[in-house]
């Protein structure tokens, strides 16, 4: 039996470095074109639903949130060999301004220098960016998305994609080197040095647990000379323990799902609107999902995505279908291609 699976993208770079290269990333979209068939996400459903298995191994090639190195590397490299994948941008992020950044076909025919394409930030410095200004010219503009389109379908991937807290079991404190960039959404604020860690996921796939403003106050109301001893989270641990009975405020079922409904309708809504077409697929923001989370997507999509490493079958449940994330290094890509062979053969 053939395998069928999807891969994941985040970012694609000008040079080597913390994602994949542009270069890496056209010798991958060369052996996929010639030894997959490269689908979209709609041909991934009909599989799922009627079971029919392809006659070739298939593949079909997603991105993540938004990113403007989508347009400027990705886009042309995917047209150039005429191969479709599907982007899942975050609403928020999108730039709501008409412009659009120059490309590799721009530098192909010469009318730009290879220095004069974007150059991408990580990750985690477009969204601490983002979190803090509203804004990141690190994301693509509505544009820029629009211009994609004929080689990218768009799906939704929600509007906030922070994680947030949902326990008060602390595992850590913050002492400046240990953050996270969704700490200034968990938060609602900058972070400051002694805010208790608790575990985090994705905002759309737990009830949130927010750090109580009188706890905050109580920590920023400490010496910063306290924050210098070699036990200072074991003592400030044993503070809080004796100070307070609950450090967080507890989102209950029912608020969590209401307010689950409104980002997924509002995202979807406005994302529809500024493209011009139906959204039917969903990426769950970082692969995180629960059953209450599936359960209010079904309303809104006819699949759902997460970051689970599986190859999928006619059994796969279409709001869990699983995605290879796809490392920076050309081994570690074959090797996914080998072990989506090989899990395929298992099942």
């Amino acid at each position: 039996m053939a395998e069928v699976f999807v891969i994941l993208y985040h970012k694609i770079l000008p040079k080597w470095g913390f994602d994949v290269y542009y270069k890496t990333f056209e010798a991958q979209v060369k052996i996929l074109k010639t030894f997959y068939k490269v689908v979209d996400l709609d041909e991934i459903y009909d599989y799922i639903q009627t079971g029919k298995n392809p006659d070739k191994p298939t593949v079909a090639i997603t991105f993540d949130d938004g990113f403007a190195d989508n347009y400027v590397y990705a886009y042309p490299i995917l047209k150039k060999h005429k191969i479709k994948a599907t982007i899942f941008p975050i609403t928020s992020r999108l730039i709501k301004k008409d412009f659009v950044r120059p490309t590799l076909f721009d530098y192909w025919n010469g009318k730009v220098s290879f220095n004069e394409l974007h150059k991408p930030k990580t990750m985690a410095q477009a969204h601490t960016e983002f979190l803090k200004s509203g804004y990141s010219q690190d994301f693509l503009t509505v544009e820029e998305l629009s211009k994609m389109m004929d080689v990218f379908n768009v799906g939704g991937h929600g509007s906030v994609h922070s994680k947030v807290f949902y326990s008060e079991d602390i595992v850590d404190f913050y002492d400046g080197k240990n953050g996270h960039w969704s700490f200034l959404y968990a938060y609602q604020e900058e972070p400051q040095i002694g805010f208790p860690i608790f575990p985090s996921q994705n905002n759309l796939a737990v009830n949130r647990s927010l750090l109580k403003k009188e706890v905050k106050e109580f920590i920023k109301s400490i010496n910063k000379d306290f924050f210098k001893n070699k036990n200072w989270k074991l003592e400030l641990k044993q503070l809080l323990e004796k100070n307070f009975k609950e450090l967080v405020e507890k989102e209950d079922t029912k608020t969590r799902k209401e307010r689950v409904y409104q980002e997924l309708s509002q995202s979807k809504q406005e994302l529809e609107r500024l493209i011009g077409r139906k959204i039917t697929h969903f990426a769950y923001p970082f692969g995180h999902y629960d059953e209450v989370l599936k359960e209010v997507s079904k309303e809104f999509f006819k699949t759902a995505f997460t970051t689970e490493k599986n190859p999928i079958k006619p059994t796969t449940d279409l709001y869990t279908i699983p995605r290879y994330s796809i490392p920076k290094d050309m081994t570690s890509f074959l090797a996914i291609l080998t072990k989506a062979k090989i899990k395929n053969s298992l099942y």
